[in-house]
C-alpha cells in the first residue's frame, strides 16, 4: 500500500511517478505506447550497468507488458541549477567518464540513418532553411565519418532535467537512448545544454581527457561535427513533436550557427 503518490514533471515519452511505501522510496516511470523506436531492455541493462559504477539509480523492475520501469528514488535530489564551480564540473566529468569506461551490448549510432529516421517522423513542410539544415547535417556526417573515431557507451541524452544533485552527489538518469557512439555526443550534448562559456568548454575538456587521453585525437574536429549533428537530432526530433514549434526553431539556428562556424 502506498503511504504516498506524487506525479511528477512528464516527458515527450513517460510518465513519471514518486511512489513512497514501508519498503522504500521508488520512481515509475509509465512508458506511453505511441513511443517508438526505444528498446526498454537495452535501457535496463545500461541504467543497471551504471548504477553498478556509482552513476545512475538502481532500475529495480521492468514490465514491458504495462510498459514500466520501477527505479530507486533519490529522495532531496533537485535538478541542478548550472552555475558550475570546479569541483561540480570536475565530478561532472569524471562520473560521465565512468560512463564511458562502461561495457553495455547496444547498437552503434550511425549518424546518417539515425537523422534519415528522424527526418520520417516529420510531418510539417520543408522550407528553405530546413534544406539548409538538412544538407549542413549531412556534410558534418560525412565528415565525423572519416574522422579517427572514439566509441563509448553514451548517454545521448544530457542536458540539465536528466542531472541530479543530491547531497553534493550527482546522478545521470533516463538512459532510453544510450548506445554506443563517439564520445563527443556526450561532450557536445553537455557544452550546448549547459550553455557552457568557452573558459567552462575547455575546463570539461581538460578534465576529460585526464580519465580518457584517448578521446584527444582529432577531438576538435570531433567536438565541433558532433555539436552539429547533436542540434541536428534536437531539431528533427522537435519537428516530429506536436506544439513544438519554438524548440524546433531554436534548435535549428543552433545548428545553422554551428555550421557557420565550422565553415569559416
Amino acid at each position: 500500500m502506498p503511504l504516498a503518490l506524487q506525479k511528477l514533471a512528464a516527458s515527450s515519452t513517460n510518465d513519471n511517478y514518486y511512489v513512497h511505501t514501508q519498503r522504500g522510496h521508488y520512481l515509475v516511470r509509465h512508458y506511453r505506447p505511441d513511443v517508438t523506436g526505444v528498446c526498454r531492455q537495452q535501457e535496463l541493462r545500461c541504467q543497471h550497468a551504471a548504477a553498478a559504477v556509482g552513476v545512475a539509480p538502481a532500475p529495480l523492475c521492468l514490465n514491458n507488458h504495462q510498459r514500466i520501469l520501477i527505479s530507486e528514488f533519490l529522495t532531496h535530489a533537485r535538478h541542478f541549477d548550472w552555475e558550475l564551480h570546479h569541483g561540480e564540473l570536475l565530478q561532472l566529468v569524471e562520473k560521465l567518464s565512468r560512463l564511458h569506461r562502461l561495457r553495455v551490448q547496444t547498437p552503434l549510432l550511425d549518424p546518417v540513418v539515425y537523422l534519415a529516421q528522424l527526418r520520417e517522423k516529420s510531418t510539417t513542410a520543408w522550407d528553405e532553411l530546413d534544406q539548409q539544415s538538412w544538407l549542413a547535417l549531412q556534410v558534418a556526417a560525412a565528415e565525423l565519418s572519416q574522422l579517427p573515431s572514439d566509441l563509448v557507451l553514451c548517454h545521448m541524452d544530457l542536458h540539465s532535467g536528466n542531472i541530479l544533485l543530491q547531497h553534493q552527489q550527482l546522478w545521470l538518469i533516463d538512459y532510453e537512448y544510450c548506445q554506443q557512439a563517439d564520445s563527443c555526443f556526450d561532450l557536445a550534448a553537455l557544452c550546448i545544454n549547459l550553455e557552457l562559456s568557452a573558459r567552462e568548454q575547455s575546463q570539461l575538456l581538460d578534465y576529460y581527457l585526464q580519465y580518457r587521453p584517448q578521446a584527444a585525437v582529432a577531438l576538435d574536429a570531433r567536438l565541433a561535427c558532433c555539436k552539429l549533428l547533436y542540434c541536428g537530432f534536437c531539431w528533427l526530433w522537435y519537428r516530429s513533436l506536436p506544439e513544438a514549434a519554438d524548440k524546433t526553431k531554436l534548435a535549428r539556428q543552433a545548428l545553422l550557427n554551428f555550421a557557420q562556424q565550422t565553415s569559416e
